[in-house]
């Protein structure tokens, strides 16, 4: 691990650690400091390992750039998410996902049969039925938003699945976790746990995905 990486990845660590507890507190300044700086932190990621270790079949840097770009703006958007905010944040974070898909599909897919895809579809189905559908169906005036977003997000995760890598998967999974949460806390029945729960599966998610992409 070179210099730069090394250090990236520690600030990454603890700026994600401090907006954790920032969350946890309730403290909606330091919050509003740290949520996109681990964004930012995480297109330096992608930067160092795309430069100093990809692996060979890669996708662009530049795709995944752009997705992190859309998820800084949808993080943004989010951190008062009004109704006009959030579908700000909603068709941020789906353009950002479409983002990631065609990235992925620049990959270099794995020789054999995707055995990630039979676990991949029978979670999605298990968590469209036991969250999806609550979520869309509470959702008022967002409901074709929503609907089309969870679209994208199962697309994702197929997308994922069909590349053969386990990594890349539960990083796409994760970030459905996260956004199922988020949705279900909005729309269905608050949780006081929700708030650090879709944050942390979200930084996860989006690490995950970054390394898979390029390690």
């Amino acid at each position: 691990m070179t210099t730069h990486l090394w250090v990236t990845s520690v600030a990454l660590g603890v700026t994600a650690l401090i907006n954790w507890g920032s969350v946890l507190r309730g403290d909606h300044l330091v919050e509003r400091i740290t949520k996109p700086l681990v964004v930012l932190l995480l297109m330096g990621l992608a930067w160092s390992l795309y430069w100093e270790g990809r692996v060979p079949g890669s996708p662009p840097l530049l795709t995944v750039i752009v997705a992190l770009a859309f998820c800084l703006i949808g993080d943004v958007a989010l951190l008062h998410a009004t109704e006009t905010r959030f579908l700000v944040g909603l068709g941020a974070f789906l353009v950002a996902h479409l983002a990631y898909v065609w990235a992925i599909l620049e990959t270099v897919r794995a020789e054999g049969f995707p055995w990630p895809v039979l676990v991949a579809v029978p979670f999605l189905a298990v968590l469209h039925a036991k969250a999806g559908r609550d979520i869309v169906r509470h959702s008022g005036p967002q409901k074709g938003p929503v609907f089309v977003y969870q679209l994208v997000l199962f697309v994702l995760v197929l997308v994922a699945a069909g590349t053969g890598d386990w990594l890349l998967l539960l990083g796409c999974l994760v970030f459905v976790v996260s956004d199922t949460v988020l949705g279900h806390d909005r729309f269905v029945h608050e949780r006081r746990w929700a708030p650090l729960t879709v944050i942390v599966t979200y930084h996860v998610a989006q690490t995950l995905i970054v390394v898979a992409l390029y390690r």
